[in-house]
Formats: structure tokens, sequence, C-alpha cells
């Protein structure tokens, strides 16, 4: 199964112009978005999105606007404290971020992340779309902070999921291990960066790519 893996695209048109290409050219499975697709929710440039991306998987990011979840819910196309079934896998997700000292639209504290994560069925097959990243993990920030969220990384270490994806922090990318699950940080979309993501029986690769 082949994945495009894509976040932080903060409203920037020339990045949709070159996904609608790199989309055009791959029979991708399924494309995970991961938040902060907007600056304060354009509705407009979000259904942009949904027109050509097939098979689409999406949280919303803590850039982004309530009104924005609540298109990708009533698109269908929300993992937003629920699951979705692709193929043989299960996708989980939860979007906006852990506090942030800049007041951004959507902010939740940990507990509510715990809360909204709790009743997820998560097993060996599960995949998750987080914007925010696990505490310690992609999650240092240029004065050297680390600002990624405990509830993502409690929830990983006690569910174990296959595969754990995570945006927003944007001077990040790569991929690690916290127990068995295989974290997968994106870089920024504004700067042209996304990864595809192979999935079969003998597990899981990513690469990652420049628009």
């Amino acid at each position: 199964m082949k994945i495009l893996a894509v976040a932080d695209v903060h409203g920037e048109e020339r990045v949709v112009d070159r996904l609608r290409v790199l989309a055009s050219k791959n029979n991708y499975d399924a494309v995970f978005l991961v938040g902060d697709l907007t600056v304060g929710g354009s509705i407009s440039f979000v259904e942009d999105l949904l027109e050509f991306l097939p098979n689409l998987f999406a949280v919303h990011g803590n850039m982004d606007s309530f009104k924005v979840l609540e298109l990708l819910e009533s698109r269908g196309v929300s993992v937003h404290s629920r699951s979705r079934k692709l193929n043989d896998y299960s996708v989980v997700g939860f979007g906006g971020s852990n506090p942030t000292p800049f007041n951004t639209p959507v902010e939740y504290s940990d507990e509510e992340i715990r809360a909204g994560l709790s009743k997820l069925p998560v097993d060996s097959n599960t995949i998750a779309l987080f914007h925010a990243p696990p505490f310690g993990f992609f999650d240092e920030v240029a004065s050297g902070v680390h600002v990624g969220s405990r509830a993502v990384r409690d929830f990983i270490e006690a569910k174990q999921p296959l595969l754990s994806i995570h945006a927003h922090i944007h001077e990040q990318e790569g991929e690690a291990q916290l127990g068995r699950t295989k974290l997968i940080k994106l870089g920024a979309g504004n700067a042209g960066r996304v990864a595809e993501i192979f999935l079969d029986a003998k597990g899981v690769k990513t690469s990652f790519l420049r628009l």
C-alpha cells in the first residue's frame, strides 16, 4: 500500500499545484493530511485539497479553525478522536496541539487530549495521525525546548500502534522508534516537504520528498 502524507501546508497555493501534479502521477491508496492546512482556517483552500486528493484521512492542526474540523467531518475524512478503516488497517487520530505560547486557534490541554484518545480502538495494525509530536521526539524548537504532547507520548507507549505520524514542529523531519511503534515526523508542507509511506507484510518504509 502506497500512502502520501502531508502536513503544515499553511495555505500555500503553490503547494496545492505541486500536490495536484504528484497525485496525478501516482496511484496512491490513501492520502494523510496531518494538520495545519491553513493559517486561521480558509475553508475554500481546504475544499480545493479535498477535490483532487484520493481516499483522505485527516486531522486539523492548531493553526486551522474549528470550521476546518467541521468541514473534514462533514466530508467524512476526519479521524479526529475516531477510527476509520483503511484496507486491513485502522486509522485513528487527534488534531490541534497541546498549548503553545502563541494562543493559536485550536489548542487542547493534555487532559483533553487524553480524554479524546481514551476510547480509541488500537491494535498492531493501527495507524495514528497526530498533529502534535510526542514529548521528547521531534519536538525540539530552535531554542532547544521540547514542546511535544505528553498525552500523545503516553498514548503511544501504552497502546503501541504500528505507526504514528506527526507534524507541527517545522524544524524537525525524520523517523524514530518508540517501543514497537514507528514514528514518522513530516517536514513542513509549505516548504515543499512531503512523505511517501509504503506498507506491506514486511513492514513500513518511508521516503521523504521535496515537491
